[in-house]
C-alpha cells in the first residue's frame, strides 16, 4: 500500500525520493560546460597510464572540482585501480570471471542472514533500494561475493552503505571490484574483528588534533572523549551516513584519488570548526558541555550544519602533510600495541 507521503514524493537527480520542498531547484550547470568536463574525463580514460604517471596533479585537480555525474562511476573504477585488478584476476580465473565464480559459492549461513537483515535498511529512500527494488539483489550479490572472497572478514554492517553507493554508479560486477579495492587498499583492516585499524586511525586523528586544534584537543581530553566515538561512523562508512548526494560524491571523488587522508582531513576540519574556529554559537556550546556524549553529538551535528563549500576549502588549506599523517598513524599503532601488551601482562 502506497502511503500519502510516498504519493507526494518526487525523485531528485540522484535517484533519492524527496518531498517537493527538498528538491534542489538551483540552476543546473551550463550544459556546454558539463560536456567539456565530460570530454576531458573521457580523454583521460583513453590515456589513463599517462595521467597517473606524469599528470597526477591535473587529475587530482579535476577530482577536487568534482567528477561529472555521467562518468563518475567509471572514474571511481579507474581511480581505485579496480579496472586493472579485475582484468588481472579474471585472466587468472579458470572460468574467466571471478565475480560469477564467487556467486556460485555460498558463504557462512550466518553471513547470509546478516546481509539479508540489512538489505532493506540500506538507502530505502533511493529508487534502487526502496522495498524490493532491483538494487537489493545487486547489493546482496556484491556483499555475498565479497564474503566468499574474504571469509576472514565476511560481512560487516558498515559495508552495506558503501556497496550501495557504488551500485548507484556502477553495474554489480564493477562495483564489486571497487568494493574490494576499498576494503583491501584504501581502508584495509577497517572491517576485521576488533576494529584495530579503525581504532588506530581514530587515535591518529586525536594526535593530529593536538597540533592542528590545541584548544579543541584540550576540551576533548578534559571530558575524556575517546576519539573512536566521533570517528568510527565517519571512517567505517566513508561518511555515507553523514552526507547525502551530491556532497558525499564529492568526498568520494577526492577519496578515490587521494586516499584515506581525505577522511582525516574532513574529520579534522569538522572537529576544529566545532571546538575552536567555527561559528561562535557552536564553539560556545561545545565549551559549555560537561558530558562527553553531549560533545560527541555536537561534533556530529556540526558536520551537517557547516557550509560544505567552506569545509572543502578548509580541507585543502589544512596544514597536514603525508608525512604528518604517516607519523601520527605510526605513533597511534605503537601506543595501542603497548596498551594491548600491558593488558595481556596484567591478565597473566
Amino acid at each position: 500500500m502506497v502511503t500519502k507521503q510516498e504519493r507526494e514524493e518526487v525523485i531528485d537527480p540522484h535517484g533519492f525520493f524527496v518531498s517537493p520542498d527538498e528538491l534542489n531547484t538551483e540552476d543546473a550547470a551550463d550544459a556546454a560546460v558539463i560536456r567539456r568536463r565530460e570530454q576531458k574525463w573521457l580523454d583521460m580514460f583513453s590515456q589513463w597510464p599517462s595521467f597517473i604517471q606524469s599528470r597526477f596533479d591535473k587529475l587530482k585537480e579535476r577530482c577536487r572540482k568534482g567528477i561529472p555525474a555521467s562518468v563518475r562511476g567509471q572514474a571511481w573504477y579507474h581511480l581505485s585501480a579496480a579496472k586493472y585488478r579485475q582484468e588481472n584476476e579474471d585472466r587468472n580465473c579458470r572460468t574467466g570471471n571471478l565475480f560469477n565464480s564467487y556467486l556460485k559459492q555460498t558463504p557462512d549461513l550466518r553471513v547470509i542472514d546478516d546481509i539479508n537483515k540489512d538489505l532493506a535498511r540500506s538507502f530505502p529512500d533511493h529508487e534502487m533500494f526502496r522495498k524490493s527494488g532491483s538494487g537489493q539483489q545487486s547489493l546482496f550479490d556484491v556483499l555475498r561475493a565479497y564474503a566468499v572472497h574474504d571469509p576472514a572478514v565476511g560481512y560487516c554492517q558498515a559495508q552495506a552503505p558503501i556497496a550501495s553507493i557504488l551500485l548507484m554508479h556502477l553495474p554489480a560486477e564493477s562495483a564489486f571490484w571497487v568494493f574490494i579495492q576499498i576494503n583491501e587498499e584504501y581502508v584495509k583492516g577497517y572491517f576485521s574483528d576488533g576494529l584495530m585499524a579503525v581504532r588506530e586511525d581514530a587515535l591518529a586523528t586525536e594526535l593530529l588534533l593536538q597540533r592542528i586544534s590545541p584548544k579543541g584537543y584540550r576540551l576533548l581530553r578534559k571530558l575524556d572523549v575517546d576519539p573512536i566515538l566521533y570517528t568510527v561512523e565517519w571512517y567505517m562508512t566513508l561518511f555515507s551516513r553523514t552526507y547525502r548526494a551530491p556532497k558525499l560524491y564529492r568526498i568520494w571523488d577526492m577519496f578515490f584519488c587521494e586516499g584515506v587522508k581525505v577522511l582525516f582531513r574532513l574529520a579534522l576540519v569538522i572537529v576544529r570548526e566545532a571546538l575552536e574556529v567555527g561559528p561562535p554559537d557552536i564553539v560556545n556550546r561545545a565549551h559549555k558541555c560537561d558530558n562527553p556524549m553531549d560533545l560527541v553529538s555536537l561534533i556530529k551535528e556540526t558536520a551537517k550544519l557547516l557550509s560544505f563549500d567552506v569545509l572543502l576549502a578548509k580541507m585543502e588549506k589544512l596544514p597536514l602533510t603525508d608525512i604528518d599523517l604517516a607519523q601520527a598513524c605510526r605513533q597511534a599503532r605503537q601506543q595501542l600495541n603497548s596498551e594491548l601488551e600491558a593488558t595481556k601482562n596484567r591478565k597473566k
